[in-house]
This record gives C-alpha cells, sequence and structure tokens, in this order.
C-alpha cells in the first residue's frame, strides 16, 4: 500500500494535481485524511495509520468513517460501551453537520492525539492528527510549576511584583496587595505601573508635593529598569523596604521584579538598640574610669604587698641565720670560758709549783679550744656572708655573673633550719660550673618561696618530706626542676596555683602571692617560662627554662 491513497478516477483526471497533493501529504509531519459527503475516506497518509494504530488490511478496500468507528469501539478505543450502535449513530449524526472541530484523544496506550476538521465546499472535511502526548506532558508539568511557584509566592511573608517591560503588571502576591494597601479592585493582571503611582501619591505614601511631578518622577526612574533599595515611611507609620531587580531574558530588558518587607519592628529594635548602646557607652566610660582607678589602687596595694612578701622573706632569712649562728657561736663562747677556767687552774698550778704534766695538759687543751672556736667562727662566717649576699641580691634585684650551684646552695644554708625543723631534706643535683648573666636575686627568691611553698602545703601535717633540685644546660639555656613528694594539687588548684590573691588557706595569714611572684619573676626579671606538673597525692615538679643570659629588662621588680 503507498504511503498516500487517491482514488483513481482522481489521478486520472487530474495526474499533475493528484502527484502534488500526494507528495504533499507524504511530507506533512502529522496525519492526515480527507472524507467526502458520504462520509467515505478518500484519500489518507500512513502516519494517519501509524497514529491511529489501525490495520494495513483494513485500506485494501473503501473504506468509511462509520466502518473506522465501528471498529474503534470494539477494540475498547472509546472505553467499555454499553450500546455500541447508539454510539455510532450519535457519531455519525455529529459528522454529518460538517463543523469544524478540534478536540484530543487519549488513547489506551497513552498516547494523547489532537484531531482538527475542517469542513470542505463540496461536502466532506479534512481531518489533521498529531501526536501531541509529549506537548500535553510539558504543558501539564508547566501548570504544576506555575501553580507552585504561585503557592510558593503566596506564602512568602514579602509583598512582591513582576511589571514588564511596558510596565504592566503580570504577577503578584496577596502580602503586595496587604504591604502597601491597595484596594483589590485595583490589583490585576494588566494593570498599569502608572495608575498604582498614583494611588500612592494620592493618598500621601511620597509626602508633600504635586502628585503629578512624583508620578512623572518615579515613571521617568523605573523606565530606566535599574536595581533600586530604599526605604519607605509611609504615612501609617509603617517602614517598608523596597528591592528591585531588572528581569532579563536574551539579554534584553523584560520587566522588573520588586520586593516589599515591612520592617517596622526591626527599625524601632534598631532605635531602642541604639539608645541603649548609647546608654551602655556612657556607663562602660564612667565604669571604665572607675575600673582605672581601681587598677591603680590594686596595683599599688600589689607593689605594697609584694614589698611587704619581699621584707617578710628577709625576716625568715634573717631568723634563719640567726638560728644558724646560735650553734657556732654558742660552741666558740662554752669554748672561750672553757678556756678561762683553765687559763685560772694553771696559774694556780704554777703558785704551787708547776708540773710538767700539767702543762702539756693545758697546751693540748688550748690547742683543741682554739681550733674549736676558729672552726665555729669560720662557719659563722660562712653563714653571715651568705647572708649578705642574698639579702643584697634579694633587696638590689640587681643583673649580674653568678654560679647557679653556688646561688642556690645559699638558698639552703639560709633555709636550712626550717627544713630541719620538719625531719626534711633537700636534694641538690646541680653541676658545678653552670654561669649565667642574670638576676641571682630574683632566682633566690624564686628558689625560696617554692621551698616556702612545700612546707607550708606540699608537707602539711607530716615530717620527712623530700625535695629535690636537679639542673641541665645546654648552650643557650638552663633546666632547672623543682619538685617535692608532698600532697601535690588538685586540677583547679593547678590552674590558679600562680593568679594573684589565690590561696588555699584563706583566712589563715597567706597573701596569695607566693607563686604569683614566683611566676613573674621567671618570666620577667629571669626571662623565661615555667610549667607545672602535678596531681593530687603524687607531688609537685615545676620545670624552669632559664637563658643562660637574661635578657635585658626596663624593671627587675617582681611585677
Amino acid at each position: 500500500m503507498d504511503a498516500t491513497h487517491l482514488p483513481a478516477d482522481c489521478e486520472d483526471c487530474f495526474p499533475q494535481a493528484a502527484r502534488m497533493l500526494r507528495t504533499l501529504c507524504d511530507h506533512f509531519p502529522g496525519g492526515v485524511s480527507v472524507m467526502d459527503r458520504h462520509l467515505r475516506m478518500v484519500l489518507w497518509n500512513q502516519r494517519m495509520v501509524e497514529l491511529l494504530d489501525l490495520p494495513s488490511d483494513m485500506f485494501e478496500r473503501p473504506v468509511s468513517l462509520p466502518d473506522l468507528w465501528r471498529y474503534n469501539i470494539a477494540r475498547g478505543e472509546f472505553g467499555p460501551v454499553t450500546d455500541p450502535e447508539a454510539m455510532l449513530a450519535r457519531f455519525t449524526e455529529r459528522a454529518l453537520r460538517f463543523e469544524a472541530h478540534v478536540f484530543t484523544r487519549t488513547r489506551p496506550n497513552g498516547t494523547v492525539i489532537e484531531i482538527r476538521g475542517e469542513p470542505i465546499a463540496e461536502g466532506g472535511f479534512v481531518t489533521t492528527y498529531v501526536d501531541v502526548t509529549e506537548q500535553k506532558r510539558l504543558r501539564t508539568e508547566l501548570n504544576r510549576n506555575d501553580a507552585l511557584v504561585a503557592q510558593v509566592i503566596n506564602h512568602l511573608p514579602q509583598g512582591i511584583s513582576l511589571f514588564d517591560q511596558d510596565l504592566v503588571l503580570q504577577l503578584w502576591n496577596q502580602a503586595f496587595v496587604e504591604v502597601l494597601e491597595f484596594p483589590p479592585e485595583a490589583i490585576f493582571r494588566g494593570a498599569r505601573f502608572e495608575d498604582l503611582l498614583a494611588i500612592m501619591a494620592a493618598r500621601g505614601d511620597y509626602g508633600p508635593g504635586d502628585s503629578t511631578e512624583q508620578i512623572a518622577k518615579r515613571l521617568e526612574l523605573a523606565r530606566q529598569f535599574l536595581p533600586h533599595r530604599f526605604e519607605r515611611t509611609r504615612p501609617n507609620g509603617r517602614t517598608h523596604l523596597v528591592e528591585g531587580e531588572p528581569v532579563r531574558f536574551d539579554d534584553q530588558i523584560a520587566g522588573f521584579v520588586t520586593t516589599y518587607t515591612d520592617i517596622t519592628t526591626q527599625k524601632s529594635t534598631e532605635l531602642a538598640l541604639r539608645r541603649a548602646n548609647d546608654q551602655l557607652a556612657s556607663s562602660m566610660a564612667e565604669r571604665n574610669a572607675a575600673l582605672v582607678a581601681a587598677q591603680d589602687h590594686l596595683e599599688q596595694a600589689i607593689s605594697q604587698l609584694v614589698q611587704t612578701e619581699k621584707l617578710a622573706a628577709l625576716g625568715h632569712l634573717v631568723a634563719g641565720v640567726a638560728h644558724e649562728l646560735n650553734t657556732p657561736i654558742g660552741n666558740s663562747v662554752m669554748a672561750a670560758s672553757t678556756f678561762i677556767d683553765r687559763v685560772a687552774e694553771l696559774e694556780k698550778a704554777l703558785a704551787q709549783g708547776l708540773r710538767r704534766s700539767v702543762l702539756d695538759d693545758f697546751l693540748t687543751f688550748a690547742r683543741e679550744a682554739a681550733h674549736l672556736v676558729q672552726n665555729n667562727l669560720e662557719r659563722a662566717a660562712n653563714l653571715i656572708a651568705a647572708f649578705k649576699q642574698v639579702a643584697v641580691d634579694q633587696t638590689s634585684m640587681r643583673r649580674r655573673k653568678f654560679l647557679l650551684d653556688e646561688c642556690i646552695a645559699k638558698v639552703d644554708a639560709t633555709m636550712h633550719h626550717l627544713l630541719r625543723n620538719g625531719a626534711h631534706q633537700l636534694v641538690l643535683e646541680i653541676p658545678q660550673g653552670i654561669t649565667l648573666d642574670s638576676n641571682p636575686g630574683a632566682l633566690e627568691q624564686v628558689i625560696t618561696n617554692l621551698i616556702n611553698n612545700s612546707l607550708q602545703h606540699g608537707f602539711e601535717g607530716r615530717e620527712g618530706g623530700l625535695i629535690r633540685i636537679s639542673a641541665h644546660a645546654n648552650t643557650d639555656e638552663v633546666a632547672l626542676t623543682y619538685e617535692d613528694d608532698g600532697h601535690g594539687m588538685s586540677p583547679d588548684t593547678a590552674k590558679r596555683v600562680f593568679e594573684p590573691f589565690f590561696t588555699t588557706k584563706l583566712g589563715q595569714g597567706g597573701t596569695g602571692l607566693g607563686m604569683h611572684i614566683v611566676h613573674n619573676l621567671v618570666t620577667t626579671a629571669l626571662g623565661g617560662h615555667i610549667g607545672l606538673h602535678t596531681h593530687k597525692g603524687q607531688g609537685t615538679r615545676l620545670v624552669m627554662t632559664l637563658p643562660l643570659v637574661a635578657p635585658l629588662q626596663r624593671d627587675d621588680g617582681p611585677l
């Protein structure tokens, strides 16, 4: 069967026209058919047969439109039919009117066919068949998207409007009407931007002035299609943020979209915050002045307390030296008094006649007494020398070169009586020859404070504590480790131990400055840093890393 079919007499009479008509039908993208006034099919193409899914052998003999309907009714093309002949009669009666018609038919396989019929003058009609399945799907999807967009826009708290390139309203939401308080009858698709400006100008939204000029000015700005953002406070006291952006399509201006946000509450909040900030700034200035004054007083108080701590340390030092001097001086006094008694005995012996044995005993005793006095006075002299050096170092805080082991040994000598009273032991493991160009007074005060801290806190309630001070030096610095086997510190205490005025013996005479002074002396006067390692019940270890040559300090004080 050929793609296009014409009656034989038509081809015989008009061969050229028949060929042209056949070519036209063959190249038509859809299906096409021609019915005569008796509803007989006189022309059709293969595409029509394919779109309607008709059997090819049906067209091997003359076929009429009722024949096609009868076939489709029988195969269920029109769904369940209770009276096929009545349906066929209705279809035939309607077709014989030869009226133009357009409708779509969804076939059982889901294909959607658009059928268009046009009557012809001699009777009958021409019908085209186009597969519009994809078009209908796209249209349905587009309608669905349009509905979703409309729902989204209508649920926005902001007003929104879209005007086209002719400044004609095309899209809006209910919030647009409510925010700008437009009368409902004024908002419709096709409303002119100029008319809405007139409504707003007439009610005073643009302030005092000629409304015609106000409208003209805003129309001129709108026609420029420039991005814009501004705030407007309406006569009712509501403030709106208006933001507009041009809309482009194929690099051409297609209109502009504008949002209208009610920011009245925000502006009120900003005003309240601004006032609160002004009040806060004023209060802060007054408070800062008070804090500066308080800080000055505090610094003076701390300085006085630090001096008190230094004097107290020197007091302990004097007491310790005095206690240590008691023994050698007492021994010397005892030896001298005994020597005086023996001299008296020798004088008596001389008066009665001196025997050689008595003289030998006296000489032996005199020699031993002289050695005893000499040794004890040398010990006293060494103690006094150590005390003088420590006292000078700690009161002057002057920089000089010194040997690390000798410096700490002097502190050991001055603190010995306190350690001995509790049967505590201080072990020094400091190699000889480590020389520092630094502040010996600061280092001596650090060691003194650490020993006092161990005695007062680490060894509280116990005897026989052990303190170990060791050192390890390289070319630039020395690591000085101080550790005791005392009670240790809790995590909370360890975090705050270097804070000024922090003490675990509040109200028991402690100032809480001892460890604070240690930290400041190590990090400033000595130019190093200090690390603390401690656990409750496991003792305390402090590692001080000190440069062999301390940096120059403008102030060698403890703070």
